[in-house]
């Protein structure tokens, strides 16, 4: 959880890389991915949003998660994965899930099912039910700071050191903010 722009799916598709990549770069001494290699067929379509064991739910038109797409994702969880190790669920804006959703979705964070994970992704993680919020591990993402907001912008956007700087200086600790200013000055 943590403000928009900060990385928050950038981590999540990275476990989902961790969990599925068939060369992780490091891996611990029980054996599981440390690090994912990133640029393997299977890290590239996880990437993409491509991979059949990546999912992603999200909100619809009404801007909000309803019950039958929590249902949907809890059934395919029931499923082996289709050819990764595990099968990742992420829940982007979880603070849009309706209540009825977020109880529905209860039991599968309650009792996971073997080779299926669950990660929500939350601008604003109090607004979940406290039940839903105790039975997950919170991760809590920071505003970044202009240098690292520069910073990405050069790396991945292409951008100028120098308007860089000038963008990410107004962004807020945000990546998007700063895309957002970025195509609205430049």
């Amino acid at each position: 959880s943590g403000p928009g722009g900060g990385g928050k799916r950038g981590a999540a598709l990275a476990v989902a890389q961790a969990l599925n990549c068939p060369s992780p770069v490091a891996e611990s001494e029980a054996g599981l991915a440390l690090d994912a290699c990133g640029s393997c067929p299977v890290c590239g379509r996880i990437a993409r949003g491509t991979h059949p064991d990546v999912q992603t739910i999200a909100p619809g038109e009404s801007g909000s998660i309803k019950i039958e797409q929590v249902r949907e994702a809890i059934a395919g969880a029931a499923y082996r994965p289709f050819e990764g190790r595990r099968r990742v669920f992420l829940v982007e804006q979880a603070d849009a899930l309706v209540p009825a959703a977020q109880n529905a979705l209860l039991k599968t964070l309650e009792e996971p099912r073997p080779g299926s994970v669950f990660i929500l992704i939350a601008a604003k993680a109090d607004t979940l039910l406290a039940t839903v919020r105790s039975r997950c591990s919170r991760l809590r993402f920071g505003p970044l700071t202009a240098g690292e907001v520069a910073s990405v912008l050069v790396r991945d956007r292409g951008y100028g050191e120098r308007e860089a700087r000038a963008v990410a200086a107004l962004a807020d600790g945000s990546v998007s903010r700063a895309l957002e200013l970025g195509a609205a000055e430049y």
